[in-house]
């Protein structure tokens, strides 16, 4: 029983040691190709596929990660700094309050009870080569979140009112945008993102 037991051993130590001497052999053969390779300078085919591949994968991941992922930028601006958008540049000139407006040739109007005008002066300029009218996409955002776009019964009730106004090649034209706010508002923004960015700018008046 004992000798069994000892040529069964004897077997099992055998085929450790083949296993053995198979794992060396293959690291000297690897060792030796990668040592040709390094002094020879030539590298497998298979080799720069399989680089190429982890580059675009991890490419593509970089770009899913930055468009999924993206947050707003948030761009603080002043009364007096210029912005450049899309088709033209932009600088408030400035902002006041106002409970009624009136121009020369029209009539005057109250802003309503617990509310009170902004009068914002903007000045203009067209950066592309064709004309347009101005559209205006500045939102007047107070210091509790409300959101207010531009008054839209101001045409008749100011003189130089630039909302839809045609804007030229090139030339910079100045002119009023007016919003009507709560009274309570004791300070705003007008806010704005640049076209095809996550910008958003904050231009603060008070």
């Amino acid at each position: 029983m004992e000798h069994k037991q000892d040529s069964k051993q004897s077997r099992i130590s055998g085929t450790n040691m083949i296993v053995f001497r198979r794992s060396i052999m293959n690291r000297i053969l690897t060792d030796g190709i990668r040592s040709k390779y390094i002094k020879t300078n030539k590298i497998p085919f298979a080799y720069y596929i399989g680089v190429i591949l982890f580059i675009i994968i991890n490419l593509s991941a970089c770009t899913v990660s930055s468009t999924t992922n993206g947050e707003i930028i948030i761009v603080h601006k002043e009364i007096g700094d210029e912005i450049a958008f899309e088709t033209l540049d932009l600088k408030i000139i400035s902002a006041e309050e106002k409970q009624s407006i009136s121009s020369y040739y029209g009539s005057t109007a109250e802003s309503a009870e617990g509310a009170k005008f902004v009068l914002v002066v903007l000045e203009l300029k067209n950066t592309t080569d064709n004309s347009f009218a101005f559209s205006p996409d500045l939102k007047l955002v107070d210091d509790k979140s409300r959101e207010f776009n531009s008054y839209s019964y101001t045409i008749g009730n100011i003189d130089n009112y630039i909302e839809n106004r045609k804007l030229s090649p090139d030339i910079k034209e100045i002119g009023y945008l007016v919003y009507e706010i709560p009274a309570d508002s004791s300070g705003y923004s007008i806010h704005s993102f640049k076209e095809d960015t996550k910008e958003l700018y904050k231009i603060r008046l008070k």
